[in-house]
Protein backbone atom coordinates (compact mmCIF):
# COMPACT_ATOMS: atom_id res chain seq x y z
CA UNK A 1 0.00 0.00 0.00
CA UNK A 2 1.34 3.44 -0.95
CA UNK A 3 2.21 5.86 1.81
CA UNK A 4 -0.21 8.78 2.14
CA UNK A 5 1.40 12.02 0.95
CA UNK A 6 0.32 15.28 2.48
CA UNK A 7 0.28 18.59 0.66
CA UNK A 8 2.19 19.92 3.70
CA UNK A 9 5.16 17.87 2.46
CA UNK A 10 5.50 20.45 -0.32
CA UNK A 11 5.14 23.66 1.67
CA UNK A 12 8.36 25.51 2.29
CA UNK A 13 9.57 29.04 2.58
CA UNK A 14 11.95 29.51 -0.34
CA UNK A 15 15.17 31.26 0.59
CA UNK A 16 17.12 32.71 -2.31
CA UNK A 17 20.73 31.52 -2.31
CA UNK A 18 23.51 34.09 -2.10
CA UNK A 19 27.23 33.90 -2.68
CA UNK A 20 30.19 36.16 -1.94
CA UNK A 21 32.97 36.69 -4.47
CA UNK A 22 36.21 38.34 -3.41
CA UNK A 23 38.18 40.24 -6.04
CA UNK A 24 41.64 41.67 -5.42
CA UNK A 25 41.68 45.42 -4.88
CA UNK A 26 38.20 45.70 -3.35
CA UNK A 27 37.85 45.96 0.44
CA UNK A 28 34.48 44.18 0.49
CA UNK A 29 33.25 41.14 -1.43
CA UNK A 30 30.76 41.26 -4.26
CA UNK A 31 27.52 39.55 -3.25
CA UNK A 32 25.25 37.86 -5.77
CA UNK A 33 21.85 36.31 -5.26
CA UNK A 34 19.86 33.86 -7.29
CA UNK A 35 17.01 35.29 -9.34
CA UNK A 36 13.46 34.07 -8.73
CA UNK A 37 11.41 32.46 -11.48
CA UNK A 38 9.13 35.50 -11.59
CA UNK A 39 12.04 37.92 -11.93
CA UNK A 40 13.65 35.70 -14.55
CA UNK A 41 10.46 35.81 -16.63
CA UNK A 42 10.50 39.63 -16.44
CA UNK A 43 14.13 39.70 -17.60
CA UNK A 44 13.37 37.35 -20.50
CA UNK A 45 10.32 39.37 -21.51
CA UNK A 46 12.33 42.62 -21.45
CA UNK A 47 14.97 41.00 -23.68
CA UNK A 48 12.43 39.63 -26.18
CA UNK A 49 11.97 41.28 -29.56
CA UNK A 50 8.85 40.87 -31.63
CA UNK A 51 9.24 41.01 -35.40
CA UNK A 52 7.31 39.92 -38.45
CA UNK A 53 8.96 37.37 -40.71
CA UNK A 54 8.78 37.42 -44.53
CA UNK A 55 5.38 35.70 -44.37
CA UNK A 56 3.88 38.29 -42.03
CA UNK A 57 3.91 35.99 -39.01
CA UNK A 58 4.79 37.49 -35.63
CA UNK A 59 8.02 35.98 -34.33
CA UNK A 60 9.33 36.46 -30.81
CA UNK A 61 13.04 36.09 -30.20
CA UNK A 62 14.99 36.46 -26.97
CA UNK A 63 18.14 38.56 -27.34
CA UNK A 64 20.42 36.20 -25.39
CA UNK A 65 23.13 38.83 -24.83
CA UNK A 66 20.65 41.38 -23.47
CA UNK A 67 19.08 38.70 -21.25
CA UNK A 68 22.46 37.51 -19.91
CA UNK A 69 23.54 41.09 -19.15
CA UNK A 70 20.26 41.81 -17.34
CA UNK A 71 20.56 38.59 -15.33
CA UNK A 72 24.05 39.51 -14.12
CA UNK A 73 23.06 43.07 -13.19
CA UNK A 74 19.94 41.85 -11.35
CA UNK A 75 21.98 39.22 -9.47
CA UNK A 76 24.59 41.61 -8.06
CA UNK A 77 23.32 42.97 -4.74
CA UNK A 78 26.66 44.29 -3.45
CA UNK A 79 27.92 46.72 -4.55
CA UNK A 80 24.79 48.64 -5.56
CA UNK A 81 25.44 49.03 -9.29
CA UNK A 82 22.80 51.80 -9.40
CA UNK A 83 24.71 53.92 -6.88
CA UNK A 84 25.22 57.42 -8.27
CA UNK A 85 28.56 57.69 -6.45
CA UNK A 86 29.82 54.42 -7.96
CA UNK A 87 28.60 55.34 -11.44
CA UNK A 88 30.16 58.83 -11.22
CA UNK A 89 33.50 57.34 -10.18
CA UNK A 90 33.56 54.98 -13.16
CA UNK A 91 32.00 57.48 -15.58
CA UNK A 92 29.03 55.23 -16.31
CA UNK A 93 25.97 57.25 -15.27
CA UNK A 94 22.69 55.33 -15.65
CA UNK A 95 24.61 52.26 -16.89
CA UNK A 96 24.88 49.58 -14.17
CA UNK A 97 26.29 47.01 -16.62
CA UNK A 98 28.87 49.53 -17.81
CA UNK A 99 29.82 50.18 -14.19
CA UNK A 100 30.39 46.47 -13.62
CA UNK A 101 32.47 46.20 -16.79
CA UNK A 102 34.65 49.16 -15.73
CA UNK A 103 35.09 47.79 -12.20
CA UNK A 104 36.21 44.29 -13.14
CA UNK A 105 38.84 42.82 -15.43
CA UNK A 106 37.68 40.49 -18.18
CA UNK A 107 38.68 37.45 -16.11
CA UNK A 108 36.89 38.75 -13.01
CA UNK A 109 33.75 39.50 -15.01
CA UNK A 110 33.85 35.99 -16.47
CA UNK A 111 34.17 34.53 -12.96
CA UNK A 112 31.21 36.64 -11.81
CA UNK A 113 29.04 35.61 -14.78
CA UNK A 114 29.83 31.92 -14.20
CA UNK A 115 28.91 32.26 -10.52
CA UNK A 116 25.62 33.98 -11.40
CA UNK A 117 24.75 31.25 -13.92
CA UNK A 118 25.58 28.47 -11.48
CA UNK A 119 23.67 30.10 -8.63
CA UNK A 120 20.53 30.86 -10.65
CA UNK A 121 20.56 28.12 -13.28
CA UNK A 122 22.45 25.30 -11.59
CA UNK A 123 25.14 23.37 -13.44
CA UNK A 124 25.41 24.47 -17.02
CA UNK A 125 25.46 21.98 -19.86
CA UNK A 126 29.16 22.72 -20.37
CA UNK A 127 29.96 21.82 -16.76
CA UNK A 128 27.96 18.59 -17.00
CA UNK A 129 29.88 17.61 -20.15
CA UNK A 130 33.18 18.34 -18.38
CA UNK A 131 32.05 16.26 -15.37
CA UNK A 132 31.10 13.35 -17.60
CA UNK A 133 34.53 13.43 -19.27
CA UNK A 134 36.36 13.18 -15.92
Amino acid sequence: MAEQVSIKDFLRKREMATQELKFEGFASPFVITEVSNEENEKLQKAATRTNKNQYGQVVRQVDQDKYADALVVKSVVQPDLNSKELQEFYGTLADPLGTLKKMLSMGELTKLVKAVNTLSLGDTLEEKVDEAKN
